[in-house]
């Protein structure tokens, strides 16, 4: 699911059970299309993961919901994911398997 798909179930739903589910999966798929898009934010994106819920936590920065070990590791999961799918957009299509096509 797209990140704007979550968001806006995110903002359709203001219950905290739900804002709590659907959280670590929108940290997925954000990190997942920015990295996609922009490989080398994979990085940065990476790193500002749990400094970000760091500063949730430390009330730095305000949020829907409380920084968890789960939206970490989604957001992680999901630069890692990012930079796999722009290295297989970059790669050449499959080889050609079987005879040439023939001559017209």
């Amino acid at each position: 699911m797209s990140n704007s798909d979550l968001l806006q179930m995110r903002s359709k739903n203001e219950a905290p059970e739900a804002q709590a589910l659907l959280a670590k999966y929108e940290h997925r798929a954000f990190a997942r299309e920015e990295s996609r898009e922009r490989p080398l934010m994979s990085v940065p994106i990476a790193l500002a993961t749990p400094l970000y819920a760091l500063a949730k936590a430390a009330g730095l920065i305000g949020a829907r919901t409380p920084p968890t070990i789960g939206q970490v590791g989604h957001g992680l999961a999901g630069a890692g994911e990012g930079l796999v799918g722009a290295v297989k957009d970059s790669l050449p299509g499959p080889p050609r398997v079987g005879p040439p096509p023939k001559s017209r």
